[in-house]
This record gives structure tokens, C-alpha cells and sequence, in this order.
């Protein structure tokens, strides 16, 4: 056996002569510098493995250390110390600042020294770079699967981030990453389905006794959300629950606010979320199969409910015996119920928001209805029915024109425009609907809502829909919006509304190349063109 020590030195002996000029030695000098750094790599992860288990729980153990939760004011820091010092929370205050005649004071000025650092990139954190954050993210790498060496080890430099400054400088949220790149509702959520043993390689535990927290249902997976992870096109799944189901769901949300402490260090709660708290504190690994394993909620599988995090302005209070230093260190603690209800209650987000996040996180016992809508939507399938096409309640809505294999609708002829402003008048919430068996299923069924008064000068307002799709009196947001549900269109949340149209190509009617998130070409109607792929339409106004 030889020494690092050894090998240490005779690397720098060789570096420091010209030995390494004779052919002789480079065979010896490659091996010598091969041995140098795996030695230096074995020393790194025998000391991580050492030092490993303790990172997390540091703060509670410290002799010494105070954490202060919420703003850093005389108050709270005397009340924290009544927490680690009962009944002389004060005094040890007092004596840890040296006796100063105000005590108030000296805190004060600590308190207005303590600053959080610089923003920091995400990829800083793991050290691995994007490619490895994206697979993470994606459910892969050695993270989820299990590597050659020990989690503690395989994790060890993000546990080392999270000591150092995950807790004391913001973290950018990683909008760069696919899955995180429009959080329009301000809410993030991991979902796990397995646990990985603390041994090397791909050891995961059996489905018995892992101890793992199962708190989630599964409904549905719509992999048309991340193309780039799932690498096809579109995709969709819907899960049946079962009783050896495991499914471990947590996230955050954060307000509009860009200096608010929970918008601020969105990213420091991603990586505790995602990495500190359930991958090594708790060994959950492995993403929900077609999903990523964290992400924007609204790129997340359809689950019943899901833990939560909140994050909260923190402060450390440490003494080393002669001197009281006070830095900033985020605190992140369970929110005290789950991630729906802290949303709804936490004032910071609108109603259409938390309408918007009760269609992803859709509460327990819900799984089949909200299968149900997400089937009907994707596909036009009634559970034990048949399809849309087939099921339209001619109670509810009034049949103006059809064509090809829809032309069993009536009305033969097709109704005059006059006609159409009548119903479209008595109509009580103003929508047009238009179904399409030859369209993209995003444009099988189509409601448009009228926002305002269609004005008198608009002599064939009908033409619009059949053969003339125009701008005039007739703009997206303004004068109506478009859905892909009836219910969606009742309850106008911004999120089902549809964001891109486009108008005004000569013969080409509803809705030219509009779509819900951007340009969808050719699933128009047309009287007189035949190259859209609306050719087999019904016309309905709503009763």
C-alpha cells in the first residue's frame, strides 16, 4: 500500500524536474497522475460520507446558534432565544452582545447588517451543469437512478450548496429548464414514486415497508405539455388507482411581488423542495412515468392534492464564545396544510388562479371526474357514452349549419343571417359553438364567447363564422374569447382563454389559425375553399 501523502509528494517532486522530458517516465508520470487524482476524488467522498448525514440537521444542533423566523426585529430575536434559552433567553442575548447598555440597539444594527447575498445561477447548485439539472428534472441521472456511489456522496455537493448559500443567497428560479419556463400560476410541484436505498448502483427499495409518505393520487398525464422531455409529440395517460400505488407529491407557490422573501428565493425552495428535503432527506427519487419529476403545476401530471412548503425571511444568530455575528438564512417550514389550500388561502392570488390550480391539484376522491373532462376534452369520449360528435343536447344547443359527415345536424338550408342574430341575441351567455370531425382534436370543439354588443354596422355577422373570419368588431380579448370548453367559457378563467388569433385571408372562415397558445394552421371552415381541414363542421348557438 502506499500513502496519498506518498503519492502527493512524489507528484510534486515529478512536476518540479525535468524527469518527465524522457520518454521512459511518461508511462510512470501518467500513472502517477491517474493514482493523484482518484486519490484526491477518494478523500473528497470519504469526508463527504462523514460529514453527509449531519449537513441537514446542523442548525438544530449547533451550540451556539439561534434561528430567527420572520422579519429581524428586537421582538422576534428575543422570543427565538426564549425558544433555545428557556427563561434566560434575554440574558443570554444580552451577554452574548456584551452587555450593552441597549440591548435593542445592538440588535438593530446586526439586524440591518445582515443582508441575503447575490442571486446565484441554479446550475451552481448541483454543480453539473443545465444537461444535468434538465435530466434531474426529467427523472433521470444517477440522482434517480442510483450511481456508483452512495447517495450521500452522489449528493454530497449539493448538500454542501445548500449549507454554504443555499439558505443565504437567492437562487434564479430556472426558467431556462423547459419544465420551469412559464409558471403563470406561481406554483411548483415534485411528484416521486419511489425510494432509493442509501447503498450505490440502482438499488431501490421494494413497494413494502419503505416508509415512504404516500399522500397523492395520479389522474392524468398529458405529455403534449414537454415535448422535450418526453421527445414525442403528444401523448396522454389516465390511472387507475391502485393500493400498491406510491406517489409523493410537495410544492410551493410564491407571490407576483419580485421582493417578496417567497418570489425572491423561489429557486432556493425548488432545490430544498426537489433535492435537500425529499431526495436526501427522504430518498425519494423517480417521477410519475410521461412527466417530469418537478415542474410548473400546469406542465405536472393531474393529482389529487400535494404537501407544501412556504418560505420564510430567516435570520442566524450565532456566537463563537467571544463575538454574536448575525447573517441571513432563509427558513422554509410545511405550510400546515396542502399546497391547494395554502394558494387558496394565501390572499396573494386571484380567483381565476385558484380556479385555475383546482383543475390540476383537483382534491381527493375527484381522480374520475376530472379523467372524465380531461377525456372528453382530448378526445371527445363520454365515459360509458358515446363521442362528442355524436352527443350534442339539442336541448341546449340550437343547430345553424353543418357540412360533410356533421350535415345530420341540419338546418336544411342553413340559417340566413338574420336568423343566426336572432338565437345569437336570445342566447344568455352569447356563445357560438363548432364542432369539427376533420379538425385537430385541439379544434374539435370551439366555443366563442361575444364580449361586446355586435354593432349594427356588422350587416352579416354569420359570414364571419362560415366564410369571412375578419378583425372588424371582431378582436381576440376584446370583443370575445375562445375556449375548448362551455364550462371554461362560463367561468372565464384566464388560463382556458385562447391567447393567439389571426384574421382577414379572403374566403376562410372560423378561426383561421387560431389556438389556444399560439398560430394552429389550416382547421378552418370555408364555404368556398377546400384546402382547411373543416370540411366536416356543425354550427350550434347556445339556448
Amino acid at each position: 500500500y502506499i500513502s496519498i501523502e506518498s503519492i502527493l509528494h512524489l507528484s510534486s517532486s515529478i512536476n518540479h524536474t525535468n524527469t518527465h522530458r524522457h520518454p521512459r517516465y511518461r508511462s510512470i508520470i501518467i500513472i502517477i497522475i491517474i493514482m493523484k487524482e482518484y486519490l484526491l476524488l477518494l478523500t473528497a467522498a470519504i469526508s463527504a460520507t462523514n460529514t453527509n448525514a449531519s449537513l441537514i440537521r446542523r442548525a438544530q444542533a449547533s451550540s451556539g446558534s439561534v434561528h430567527v423566523v420572520g422579519a429581524c426585529t428586537y421582538d422576534n430575536v428575543v422570543s427565538a432565544y426564549d425558544v433555545v434559552f428557556p427563561g434566560a433567553g434575554l440574558s443570554t442575548l444580552t451577554t452574548q452582545l456584551g452587555n450593552p447598555g441597549d440591548v435593542a440597539g445592538a440588535v438593530s444594527q446586526l439586524c440591518a447588517a445582515a443582508e441575503p447575498g447575490s442571486s446565484v445561477e441554479f446550475d451552481e447548485a448541483s454543480g453539473n451543469g443545465y444537461q444535468f439539472d434538465f435530466n434531474y428534472y426529467s427523472g433521470g441521472t444517477s440522482f434517480n437512478n442510483g450511481g456508483e456511489e452512495p447517495l450521500a456522496i452522489d449528493a454530497a455537493r449539493v448538500l454542501r450548496y445548500w449549507e454554504n448559500k443555499g439558505q443565504s443567497a437567492p437562487l434564479e428560479f430556472p426558467t431556462h429548464i423547459d419544465m420551469f419556463d412559464s409558471c403563470e400560476l406561481r406554483a411548483a410541484m415534485c411528484c416521486f414514486t419511489n425510494v432509493r436505498s442509501d447503498g450505490a448502483g440502482p438499488d431501490l427499495t421494494s413497494m413494502e415497508d419503505d416508509g415512504m409518505l404516500a399522500n397523492a393520487e395520479i389522474c392524468t398525464v398529458d405529455q403534449y405539455l414537454n415535448p422535450t422531455m418526453t421527445h414525442v409529440k403528444s401523448g396522454h395517460s389516465v390511472y387507475n388507482a391502485k393500493s400498491t400505488d406510491r406517489n409523493y407529491c410537495t410544492g410551493f407557490a410564491w407571490e407576483s411581488d419580485a421582493t417578496s422573501v417567497s418570489n425572491t428565493f423561489a429557486g432556493n425552495t425548488l432545490l430544498y423542495v426537489s433535492m435537500i428535503d425529499s431526495l436526501v432527506g427522504k430518498n425519494y427519487v423517480k417521477s410519475v412515468p410521461g412527466a417530469p419529476l418537478c415542474g410548473c403545476v400546469e406542465k405536472m401530471p393531474q393529482v389529487t392534492k400535494a404537501d407544501c412548503v412556504q418560505a420564510w425571511e430567516g435570520y442566524s444568530f450565532d456566537y463563537d464564545g467571544s463575538s454574536l455575528t448575525v447573517t441571513y438564512k432563509l427558513a422554509l417550514e410545511d405550510c400546515g396544510t396542502d399546497l391547494m389550500s395554502h394558494y387558496e388561502a394565501s390572499g396573494f392570488h386571484s380567483t381565476e388562479e385558484v380556479n385555475s390550480l383546482k383543475s390540476y391539484l383537483v382534491g381527493d376522491g375527484n381522480c374520475v371526474e376530472a379523467q372524465d373532462d380531461f377525456i372528453a376534452s382530448k378526445y371527445q369520449l363520454v365515459r360509458g357514452g358515446t363521442n362528442i360528435f355524436d352527443s350534442v343536447d339539442l336541448e341546449k344547443w340550437e343547430p345553424v349549419y353543418s357540412r360533410g359527415l356533421l350535415d345530420y345536424y341540419g338546418p336544411t338550408p342553413y340559417a340566413t343571417n338574420d336568423q343566426f342574430m336572432a338565437l345569437f341575441n336570445a342566447s344568455p351567455n352569447k356563445v357560438v359553438r363548432r364542432i369539427c370531425k376533420s379538425c385537430f382534436k385541439s379544434h374539435s370543439d370551439i366555443y366563442y364567447k361575444r364580449l361586446t354588443t355586435v354593432p349594427n354596422n356588422v350587416t352579416d355577422f354569420f359570414s364571419y363564422f362560415l366564410t369571412d373570419w375578419v378583425e372588424e368588431q371582431n378582436i381576440l380579448g376584446t370583443d370575445f374569447d375562445l375556449y375548448s370548453s362551455y364550462e371554461a367559457a362560463l367561468n372565464e378563467t384566464d388560463y382556458d382563454k385562447w391567447r393567439y388569433c389571426n384574421y382577414n385571408y379572403a374566403g376562410v372562415g372560423f378561426p383561421r389559425d387560431c389556438g389556444w397558445f399560439g398560430y394552429v394552421g389550416s382547421n378552418w371552415n370555408s364555404i368556398d375553399k377546400t384546402w382547411g381541414y373543416g370540411y366536416d363542421v356543425a354550427f350550434f348557438v347556445e339556448k
